[in-house]
């Protein structure tokens, strides 16, 4: 079905009014998917519009569509029961999901969440100005907020709106001297002392300790940003992990007496997360690989252990990686920020080359490293040591 040129481009903000100045004085063509949702809705009041008695089928509709363009839920009853659009329905969720990249969605999620501005958002070309209108449109017609059902939704997030968190939130940790310590001894013993059996060195594992807060969000161009700041006190080494040169395997009897003992030794302190190790033959070869990052088979692993941690009450956010190498010569002083990285330090300790490097743990129990920001004051001088957020 061909369109019509003269409906092709509109005056953004002629039914709603939502888009403030820019969208009273941009005009906008409409996007294939705005194109394809007129479709839609075209097919759905032929269905139900001219119909009274099908006014609560026609209602129920549009809280379906309203629902599936904020990202929470996919199409069900449309394509069963409005005639000829299956296969339409299965176009526009493609290009929500797949071509925008759930656009739409986060607009919305960062619009009613975080206060964003929609003018500002469309500026940078973040949202589709047809699309937002189009948006509105059905959420009229629904007699519902366009954030309908996305708080709900929040309990168990899609991925995408975990990446609007994300984005939204800036993480700084702060690696205190007795945690480092933990770390350092475990970690360069079990890397420069053979294990044995032809094992010249292992990975090892342990739990982080420390505590956290959250600062009050502050106002900038995408909306509302706050700031973590986490203070790792503590890293619990498991000397009953399995560990190997190239892989360390958590023992869960130790994680659960580490927890237990934990409630006991310091009880104000939260368990944050993880940490283990990765070793490499020469510094070329760390460097090469990145060593400081993760791995594909960490992060899977991550996943399956952040779902039993949450399982025993406990909210996992952080994670470090310790990358070990030998040393010829000291390579200078710590540099964080290495690089360019700023949750990577570097730092030569005794007869070793160490990175050390900090990643968020999503909701999902996936990996991040932006925006994250590692401190150690106790290696790099002229750093202001901060507890409890304040510097």
């Amino acid at each position: 079905m061909g369109s019509n040129p003269a409906e092709d481009v509109f005056r953004s903000g002629q039914t709603s009014g939502s888009l403030g100045k820019i969208g009273r004085m941009a005009r906008y063509k409409p996007t294939q998917l705005v194109r394809d949702l007129r479709r839609l809705r075209e097919r759905i009041e032929a269905t139900y519009g001219s119909n009274g008695n099908h006014r609560a089928a026609r209602r129920r509709a549009y809280v379906e569509l309203l629902s599936v363009l904020n990202g929470t839920r996919t199409f069900e009853a449309i394509p069963r029961d409005v005639p000829q659009t299956a296969g339409l329905t299965e176009r526009i969720q493609h290009q929500l999901a797949t071509d925008g990249d759930f656009a739409l969605p986060r607009a919305v999620y960062e619009t009613t969440r975080y206060a964003a501005s929609i003018d500002g958002l469309i500026a940078r070309g973040r949202v589709h100005g047809s699309e937002w209108e189009f948006l509105h449109d059905v959420a009229r017609d629904a007699n519902l907020p366009i954030d309908h059902s996305q708080r709900a939704a929040a309990a168990a997030p899609p991925a995408w709106m975990i990446d609007v968190d994300e984005s939204h939130e800036n993480v700084r940790v702060w690696l205190r001297e007795l945690a480092l310590q933990d770390m350092l001894m475990a970690a360069l013993e079990s890397y420069l002392v053979p294990a044995g059996s032809g094992r010249p060195s292992t990975e090892v594992y342990g739990s982080v300790f420390g505590s956290y807060r959250q600062l009050a969000p502050k106002k900038n161009g995408i909306g509302q940003i706050s700031r973590v700041e986490f203070n790792v006190e503590r890293i619990c080494i498991q000397h009953r992990a399995r560990g190997t040169p190239s892989e360390v395997v958590v023992n869960e009897r130790s994680e659960r007496t580490h927890l237990t003992m934990s409630e006991e030794l310091f009880p104000f302190w939260h368990l944050l997360g993880d940490f283990h190790t990765h070793t490499y033959r020469s510094l070329g070869e760390l460097v090469r690989r990145g060593g400081w990052c993760y791995s594909p088979t960490d992060e899977l692993m991550n996943i399956d252990w952040v779902e039993r941690i949450r399982a025993l009450g406990h909210r996992p956010r952080l994670a470090l990686i310790l990358a070990i190498t030998h040393a010829g010569r000291r390579s200078g002083p710590p540099q964080e920020s290495w690089r360019g990285h700023p949750n990577v330090l570097r730092a030569t300790i005794g007869r070793c080359h160490c990175f050390i490097s900090a990643f968020r743990i999503r909701a999902d129990g996936r990996y991040a490293r932006q925006p994250v920001e590692l401190k150690c004051p106790h290696l790099v001088g002229g750093q202001t040591a901060v507890y409890n957020g304040q510097s």
